[in-house]
C-alpha cells in the first residue's frame, strides 16, 4: 500500500520535510512575490510622480482711440515643486510594504506546510490502521483453521465455524473500508505534491515531545501587522503641510509692441497655494485611525498567539501522555497466544478466542488514533510557533 514499484521515481523515499519542499518548490510562488513587489513600487511611484513642466503661449492685443494699438506676446515654461519632501517619505514606506507582502507569503507557506504535513501523516495513520486490521484478519484466519480442526474432531459445532467465518468477513470489510481511506489520504496528499509514481513515505506517526519555546521564528501575522504599522507611520509623515506643496515657478520671454516701438523682456513668476484650510486633514485622520486600529489588533494577536501556543502545547503533551499509557506489553501477545493454544486444546471457548483477537486489534487501533492525535497536535503547535516550513 505504501509505494508503487517499477520505476526509479517510485523508489523515492520521502519524509514530511521532503513533501513540504516539493509543495513549495513551484516557481510561480517566487514570480508572484516578485510581481507583488513590483506592483507596490509602481503604485508608490505613480502617487509620487513629479508633474511635467508646462509650456504657455499668450498673445494680447489692445486697441484704443486715435489709432492707439498695443500688442503683447509671452512664451513661458512653468514647473511645480514642493518644499516638504513628501515624495521621499512616501517612498520610504516601500520596504515596509514589501515586508508586509513577504509576511503574507510566509503565512501562506505555513498554511501550505501544515496542510501537506497533515496529508502526509494521514497516509501513515490510515496505513497503520490498515496494518492492524491485516493482523486481525490473519489471526481470524488461524481461528478458522483451528475451528475447522476441532470440528473435524467433533469438538466444535458447525455454528462455531460459521461464527468465526462471520467475524473474519467483518474484519475483511473493515479492512476494505480502511484501505479506501488510505486511497483518500493519498489523493489528499497528491493535491499538494506532484509525482509521476507514488513515493514511499518515511516517518514515525508519533511525534517527538515539544521543545522549549523559541522566538526565532516570529509569527508572520504579527510581522505583517508590525510592518504595516511602520508603513502607515511613514505615509502619515508625508502629509500635513499643504502650504508648502504645489508651488509653481515660471519663466519666459515677453515681446511688447506699441505703435512702432518694440519691447523685449523676461517673465518670472512664483505662485503658492492659498491654504485657507488643510486638505490633508481627512487623509491624516484616516492614517492615524488605521494606525491605532493596527496597534490594538497587534496587541490582541500577541496575547492570542501566546494562548494558542500554550493550548497547542498542552494538547500535544496530553496526547503523548495518553499514548504512553498504551505502551505495548509482552502480556498482550502472550494472551493471544494462550487463547489460541487453549482453544485448540478445547480448554477455551470460541467467544474467549474472538475476544482476545478483537481486544488486541482495538488496542492497536487505539494506539494509532492517539498517535495521530498527537501528530496533529504537534503540527498545530509548529503552526502556532511559526515553524514547519524550513526544518
Amino acid at each position: 500500500m505504501a509505494a508503487a514499484p517499477g520505476s526509479a521515481l517510485a523508489a523515492e523515499r520521502w519524509t514530511a520535510d521532503d513533501a513540504v519542499g516539493h509543495a513549495l518548490a513551484d516557481p510561480a510562488i517566487a514570480r508572484s512575490l516578485e510581481a507583488g513587489e513590483r506592483a507596490i513600487r509602481a503604485e508608490v511611484e505613480a502617487a509620487t510622480v513629479v508633474p511635467t513642466p508646462t509650456v504657455g503661449l499668450s498673445h494680447e492685443q489692445v486697441f484704443g482711440g486715435d489709432g492707439v494699438a498695443y500688442r503683447e506676446t509671452s512664451l513661458t515654461v512653468a514647473q511645480t515643486f514642493d518644499l516638504t519632501g513628501w515624495r521621499g517619505r512616501l517612498r520610504a514606506a516601500i520596504p515596509n510594504r514589501e515586508a508586509v507582502l513577504r509576511a503574507e507569503l510566509r503565512a501562506w507557506r505555513l498554511d501550505v506546510a501544515r496542510s501537506v504535513r497533515e496529508a502526509f501523516y494521514a497516509v501513515l495513520y490510515h496505513e497503520r490502521r490498515a496494518g492492524a486490521l491485516d493482523a486481525w484478519v490473519a489471526r481470524l484466519d488461524r481461528g478458522v483453521t483451528a475451528t475447522s480442526a476441532r470440528r473435524a474432531r467433533g469438538d466444535a459445532a458447525t455454528y462455531e465455524l460459521r461464527r468465526v467465518q462471520r467475524e473474519l468477513a467483518t474484519a475483511r470489510a473493515r479492512r476494505a473500508s480502511e484501505v479506501a481511506r488510505v486511497a483518500e489520504a493519498w489523493a489528499s496528499l497528491a493535491r499538494w505534491v506532484p509525482w509521476s509514481e507514488r513515493p514511499s513515505l518515511l516517518g514515525e506517526l508519533r511525534p517527538a515531545a515539544p521543545g522549549p519555546r523559541s522566538d526565532a521564528g516570529k509569527l508572520p501575522r504579527l510581522a505583517r501587522l508590525e510592518q504595516l504599522s511602520l508603513a502607515l507611520d511613514a505615509e502619515a509623515s508625508a502629509w500635513g503641510s499643504p502650504m508648502l506643496r504645489g508651488w509653481t515657478i515660471s519663466g519666459g520671454y515677453r515681446l511688447a509692441r506699441a505703435a512702432s516701438q518694440d519691447g523685449h523682456g523676461l517673465v518670472l513668476a512664483l505662485t503658492a497655494p492659498l491654504a485657507l484650510w488643510n486638505n490633508d486633514a481627512p487623509e491624516l485622520e484616516r492614517l492615524h485611525a488605521e494606525r491605532a486600529r493596527l496597534a490594538g489588533e497587534l496587541e490582541l494577536q500577541r496575547r492570542r498567539a501566546e494562548r494558542s501556543e500554550r493550548g497547542a502545547r498542552e494538547r500535544l503533551e496530553g496526547a503523548l501522555a495518553a499514548l504512553d499509557g498504551l505502551t505495548p506489553t509482552t502480556e498482550e501477545a502472550e494472551l493471544t497466544r494462550l487463547a489460541e493454544t487453549a482453544y485448540g486444546a478445547g480448554e477455551a471457548t470460541l467467544t474467549e478466542l474472538l475476544d482476545a483477537y478483537a481486544s488486541a486489534t482495538e488496542l492497536e487501533l487505539a494506539r494509532a488514533d492517539l498517535a495521530w492525535e498527537a501528530r496533529r497536535a504537534a503540527i498545530a503547535l509548529d503552526r502556532e510557533r511559526g515553524m514547519g516550513v524550513e526544518r
